[in-house]
């Protein structure tokens, strides 16, 4: 008996698992599709945000040139992601300067800053988009009729100086502070590895004790009890003296008009006499030179004979010079120096445990006219920096990749933006303190960071 071909066909069953398992196939490679190139894309967008980060801290190195900050935007970002593959995820467009406001944590391009607003960041924005003509391709999801992503990241990174440095006592290693102390008027006291504290010190409301993990604070069995207002004061942070990486290049452009560096690091308050061809007069001493008879306005390069150091001798006053030595550098008892920069090479090789820059007694350091524009000092040192008791300290600025040790008098220091590579110790009965606003001038290294 034949079955009508017709009932036959259409009540055939066979081959209807190929339709369902087609869109199961179809479903699977979708998944699978999305799975693949949305990994890829985040791996791309990974690369991409490095690519900001890197680009924008390369770029905030060049500001306020606007020009140089988009060209070494845009080669950084290149270099980070090949242009043979990626295309350029970052055009000249991309790379815009401006000013960072941290408090309203917003970015302002160059083009909307107010008038004499200094140029503090770089925004950058690295892309693999239709509009950079160089989209990311996507594989499986052809298959859905997606053939490509656009990718994108940004990042703000901010030229900047932490406060600290110009207000305040900043050590690589630790803070060794005496008993009977007072700590006022917005001083800063950091020790990245710890701060080590005697009893019946004073803190007022606007001063800050910082390191780098609050377990490295030292305190005598007292506890903070003992100490008047250092529970408000105290706070973790992180923070490096970097001017200190670079006090020994600092000393050799001081003695050379000529190097790149020369006008970067000359302070403000050193006023040039050039001889009758125009140039800055840079005199080489031995160390028997009398340096109380510096003339103002010339540099004094004291070259001096082994296991000898140069002195500014006693009740002498020596204005407007930059005297940087080969040997130690001591300051006589009752001597007076504005004004000026005074260095010391004579630690060499890494050695850090001379006191090559030694200020005697009742010595005293800037003028006492709180950080006025002129006045100050500036102490370089390539090991220690040490002053006795009853120095005088207004508006000074001290680098030393050593030590530092303050012996000051009483109401002793009014002004001072100290960096040490290893300790500094302050003495007991004194008070340290800021003037009104910074020590003027400080050199400045700037610093870098993302904040976007």
């Amino acid at each position: 008996m034949h079955r009508d071909p017709v009932r036959q066909f259409t009540s055939d069953e066979s081959g209807a698992g190929t339709v369902m398992g087609l869109l199961w196939f179809i479903l699977l490679v979708g998944i699978c599709g999305l799975a693949v190139d949305i990994t890829d894309g985040l791996r791309n967008r990974t690369m991409l945000q490095a690519t900001a980060d890197t680009s924008a801290l390369a770029a905030a190195i060049d500001l306020p040139d606007q020009a140089a900050v988009k060209a070494t935007g845009v080669a950084y970002s290149a270099a980070n992601m090949g242009t043979d593959i990626n295309g350029w995820v970052v055009l000249p467009n991309d790379v815009v300067a401006g000013a960072w406001d941290e408090d309203a944590r917003a970015f302002t391009p160059a083009s909307q800053v107010p008038l004499g607003t200094p140029l503090n960041a770089v925004y950058v924005m690295a892309q693999r988009t239709n509009t950079n003509s160089n989209p990311l391709p996507v594989n499986f999801l052809r298959i859905i009729g997606l053939d490509r992503w656009n990718v994108r990241a940004q990042a703000v990174a901010e030229k900047f100086h932490p406060p600290c440095l110009n207000d305040g006592l900043i050590a690589r290693h630790e803070v060794h502070i005496s008993s009977n102390n007072s700590f006022v008027n917005y001083i800063c006291v950091h020790g990245q590895k710890g701060v080590k504290i005697q009893s019946n010190n004073y803190f007022d409301e606007t001063v800050r004790v910082s390191m780098y993990d609050l377990d490295t604070l030292q305190l005598p069995s007292s506890g903070l009890d003992s100490n008047t207002g250092l529970d408000n004061a105290l706070t973790e942070g992180s923070l490096d003296p970097r001017d200190v990486n670079h006090v020994d290049a600092i000393m050799a452009s001081l003695i050379d008009p000529t190097s790149a560096k020369f006008a970067d690091y000359v302070p403000d308050f050193i006023t040039f006499i050039p001889d009758s061809n125009g140039n800055i007069v840079v005199n080489t001493v031995d160390e028997k030179f009398d340096l109380s008879t510096a003339n103002p306005g010339e540099i004094y390069h004291v070259d001096c004979k082994p296991n000898k150091n140069a002195t500014i001798p006693n009740n002498s006053h020596v204005d407007n010079v930059i005297i940087i030595a080969e040997c130690e550098l001591h300051i006589g008892s009752d001597a007076t120096v504005t004004n000026s920069v005074l260095g010391s090479r004579s630690g060499g090789n890494g050695s850090t445990d001379k006191a090559n820059v030694a200020a005697a007694a009742k010595v005293q350091l800037g003028l006492p006219d709180n950080c006025a524009p002129l006045g100050g000092v500036m102490i370089l040192s390539n090991a220690t920096i040490h002053t006795a008791s009853s120095t005088k300290i207004d508006g000074v600025q001290m680098i030393a990749a050593g030590d530092i040790e303050l012996g000051a008098a009483d109401m002793g220091i009014n002004g001072i933006s100290a960096q040490s590579g290893q300790d500094i110790t302050l003495t007991s009965n004194n008070e340290f303190g800021l003037c009104s606003g910074n020590v003027n001038p400080v050199l400045v290294t700037w610093y870098y960071r993302l904040v976007l």
